[in-house]
């Protein structure tokens, strides 16, 4: 028997964001699988969560306005907007490396919230993570995001983790 979790991040996971993710899940008697589920358009008006408090990655990142300087700091890790790729492989092999778990990686070209939904269901998920920037992390927490989002996914928990900064 596994326990399926899908995990929506925004850009690359870093070691300290796969970390709590899995320390989240690490106490479980069952395999755990994880499902990474990326946009490949995160800075176009998306329909996923950041689209349901009217914020894009720029502006979450902070790049909308930002002095070369400040963007250079911000795109450490792999930004999905510039490599996808990194973004996939980097996040996939921190998050496998720290349990041995499964990792499964999605991408979707569309509606976020849609393809969450979608995988949620294809996978018979009990569990959805959202890895998101501090600030959206704190608004999701103050708009009770999480209670309307298991509603709206049908899963039985809905968790936020704030990326690393």
């Amino acid at each position: 028997m596994t326990y399926d979790v899908v995990v929506l991040i925004e850009r690359e996971m870093s070691e300290g964001d796969a970390r709590r993710v899995a320390a989240l899940h690490a106490r479980r008697d069952e395999v755990v699988d994880y499902h990474l589920l990326i946009s490949s358009h995160p800075t176009e008006g998306i329909g996923g969560p950041m689209a349901l408090l009217g914020s894009s990655f720029a502006d979450i990142a902070g790049l909308a306005a930002a002095s070369p300087a400040r963007t250079t700091t911000a795109t450490a890790l792999a930004d999905p907007d510039f490599d996808l790729a990194s973004v996939i492989e980097h996040s996939a092999r921190r998050l496998r490396g720290l349990n041995d778990c499964r990792v499964n990686v999605s991408i979707t070209h569309g509606d976020v919230l849609l393809a969450l939904k979608t995988l949620v269901t294809s996978t018979n998920s009990q569990e959805v993570v959202v890895v998101a920037w501090p600030e959206t992390a704190a608004r999701f927490l103050c708009s009770d995001w999480t209670t309307k989002a298991k509603k709206t996914l049908d899963v039985p928990r809905v968790r936020v983790v704030e990326h690393d900064t």
